[in-house]
């Protein structure tokens, strides 16, 4: 018989948790179970293929469901679903990779170690050894090429933000105005969740999840929670947030109270990689967001603003800027995307064993991004964010990029204290224009 979860949803198939919708496959007679795990055993995470599943023993009744434990997604916002069709990183493009600067004429990526944790599952993580090879000049032609002109006009935060305005500005330094606001940031807090497909997007299902991650570079202090959905009308999501012990407090819809779990949750005591917007990183100086700038400009072709715009949605306004971080050919003659900002913050003197972050798209993917801006501070409060796929060239095929990612962003003074009252407080992540691709 298999494991259930406390709220009796789900149900673990020996890799990963399924919704009980899903019925599991009927257990081989021959199938040997280990004995039960005795009281206050350290949980030892998911088996290994062959290896034997605890659970009761031949003859033995089953104990029913058991104490809260949430179900465990392997990356924040939900398990991407990429297509098989990705170059061959080992064991899949699972983790935060961190790659080195192209050198040869191959998409693979050595790896120190295979799947790194991503903040509910309890494994041995990783990161790609980031050597200083020095900078790629890049590639490709179009888009933005060098810096925008000195006298190139933008909005600074308290000056009027007016359509006029805005259609006077250079997309380029407008852009890099902005990033720079969001790498200056000491305090930043992202609500993300990451979809596999415009299926998955659209109707929350099999599973999606909302991780809050608020991070302070400069304590290296950080607050983390996560609530795990079916669907988008789940009556009863799982609840999780940390508070700084091994053990996680976790929402019992049985009892309707917070309780302490059971079992140690790595990311409790160890901030976690992921949780970012895939582009830039806050807690940078001042010197080091503007050689993070530098590098994005010298890929020629890789970021294309577009003018931005106001727009008003749901009785708020709000300025609206669409940038496209396209994947272009670098001096190994592949394409590279996504792995760009990465090299970008290396630039800067960050090492990502240490500085813990990562973005949930692949490597050679661009990144289709929608920015929803604050009209007074002229950061983002909200960002659609969906793969561009990976064009064909040097021998590799074309492949076609569906992962979706929706970004809520707020800039407190102080890290979030955690309340715990008889609510579940479910996170909630919205969108300006409503649930639907941009």
């Amino acid at each position: 018989m298999p494991t259930y979860s406390d709220d009796g949803k789900w149900w673990w198939d020996g890799r990963a948790w399924q919704p009980v919708t899903q019925q599991p496959p009927a257990q081989p007679q021959q199938q040997q179970y280990a004995a039960p795990q005795a009281p206050g055993q350290q949980y030892a995470g998911p088996q290994a293929p062959g290896q034997q599943y605890p659970g009761p023993q031949q003859g033995q009744q089953y104990p029913g469901p058991q104490q809260p434990y949430p179900p465990q997604p392997q990356y924040p916002g939900g398990q991407p679903q990429y297509p098989a069709a990705q170059p061959s990183y080992p064991s899949g493009p699972q983790g935060p990779y961190q790659p080195q600067p192209p050198r040869k004429k191959s998409r693979a990526l050595p790896i120190i170690a295979g799947v790194v944790a991503l903040v509910l599952v309890i494994a041995v993580g990783g990161v790609v050894l980031w050597k200083n090879l020095g900078s790629d000049d890049g590639g490709g032609s179009g888009g933005t090429a060098g810096a925008p002109p000195k006298d190139a006009k933008i909005i600074e935060p308290g000056q009027p933000v007016t359509e006029q305005a805005l259609s006077e500005v250079n997309p380029q330094a407008f852009h890099e105005s902005v990033m720079k606001r969001q790498m200056t940031t000491p305090i930043s807090r992202l609500k993300t969740s990451v979809f596999g497909d415009a299926k998955v997007f659209s109707t929350g299902q099999p599973i999606w999840s909302i991780t809050d991650l608020a991070v302070d570079r400069k304590t290296g202090k950080y607050s983390l929670a996560q609530s795990i959905m079916d669907g988008r009308s789940d009556k009863e999501p799982t609840n999780q947030v940390c508070t700084g012990e091994p053990k996680p407090m976790v929402w019992s819809n049985y009892s309707k109270t917070w309780e302490r779990s059971r079992f140690d949750d790595l990311h409790c005591t160890k901030m976690p990689q992921g949780s970012g917007d895939a582009i830039v990183s806050s807690g940078l100086t001042a010197e080091q967001a503007d050689k993070v700038i530098a590098y994005l400009r010298r890929n020629k072709g890789f970021v294309n603003p577009a003018q931005p715009t106001l727009l008003t949605a749901g009785g708020k306004t709000y300025v609206k800027q669409v940038v496209d971080f396209k994947p272009i050919v670098l001096s190994d003659e592949n394409y590279w995307g996504s792995a760009i900002t990465m090299w970008g913050l290396r630039e800067a003197g960050l090492d990502p064993a240490e500085w813990h972050w990562s973005n949930p798209f692949n490597l050679t993917e661009g990144i289709h991004m929608v920015y929803y801006l604050d009209t007074k501070t002229l950061l983002p409060v909200a960002a659609f964010q969906s793969g561009i796929d990976t064009p064909a060239g040097n021998g590799e095929p074309a492949v076609k990029r569906t992962t979706i990612q929706v970004v809520n962003y707020s800039y407190p003074d102080a890290l979030p204290v955690p309340k715990f009252g008889r609510s579940p407080n479910t996170l909630t992540i919205d969108l300006p224009e409503g649930w639907k691709a941009q």
